[in-house]
């Protein structure tokens, strides 16, 4: 407990300074998260199939991402998102068609090609997000109304799993994720959203607010057991060993994802983006 508090101590100024100045700041922290967390998923996914294959695949994940910056809506991101995957895919499929000419063709190559999209393209919506309709004040509120809920239903689920939990949630895949965690992970993110609504002034109506926070817990969890799953297929406890107390940097992105996409086009719904 020590080091995850300690870390939080450490990471969540880090984070709130580099939203406060923007660019380059956050594009930069934004970057680095995609690569490292890319650089953990692939050994997780894809050990062994080589440097270059995995450099490819960080490179090609943090151009997905950095489209997030320069995207002006929900549709500008999602067309220049495709174009970036169809030239990353044409180049893969070169790849693939080596491989298999020499007489295999690894379940690591699916790995590979999914990495980008996983990572790139979720954090694509972080960027996005903070440059929504072009306001930085509102994008800021956003950003930080994702990331805040998100964490809000990371540390309900935790606390209360361990505090109340008995009933496992899916044992074969996360034995510590228990159905009494998941509930306080949800209560305690849809009242982080009611509040920080207000707080941040985003200009939503009440029902608005929880609806957004509820459909975000629901993410974020998801986003957890979905990594959770990627570890118990690699049999490791911990993606890497990078943040004290937390692991690595995939385990800390693994909720935020899927959270933050939910935020972006929810938001885009909402606002008839």
């Amino acid at each position: 407990m020590v080091p995850r508090v300690l870390t939080a101590l450490v990471g969540i100024p880090v984070i709130l300074a580099a939203i406060w100045w923007g660019a380059p700041w956050l594009t930069l922290l934004v970057a680095l998260a995609v690569a490292l967390g890319l650089a953990e998923f692939y050994r997780l996914t894809a050990p062994g199939v080589g440097r270059l294959p995995i450099f490819l695949g960080i490179l090609w994940a943090v151009a997905l991402a950095l489209i997030g910056g320069i995207a002006e809506s929900p549709l500008g991101l999602l067309r220049a998102s495709a174009w970036a995957l169809l030239v990353g895919v044409f180049a893969a499929l070169l790849w693939l068609i080596a491989l298999y000419r020499g007489g295999k063709l690894p379940l690591a190559a699916i790995y590979l090609l999914a990495g980008p999209l996983y990572l790139g393209f979720s954090l694509a919506h972080a960027l996005a997000l903070y440059h929504w309709g072009n306001d930085l004040a509102i994008g800021r509120g956003w950003l930080l109304f994702a990331l805040f809920v998100t964490f809000a239903s990371d540390t309900g689920a935790f606390f209360t799993g361990r505090a109340v939990g008995r009933h496992k949630m899916a044992p074969s895949i996360s034995p510590g994720k228990t159905w009494e965690g998941a509930a306080g992970g949800f209560l305690l993110a849809l009242l982080a959203a009611l509040a920080l609504a207000q707080a941040l002034k985003l200009g939503l109506p009440f029902w608005q607010a929880g609806l957004i926070g509820a459909a975000t817990a629901v993410a974020a969890q998801a986003g957890d057991l979905w990594e959770s799953k990627l570890k118990r297929l690699s049999r490791v406890k911990d993606s890497g060993s990078i943040i004290p107390g937390h692991g690595g940097i995939l385990d800390r992105l693994d909720s935020l994802v899927f959270a933050i996409p939910a935020v972006y086009y929810l938001v885009a719904v909402v606002f008839k983006a």
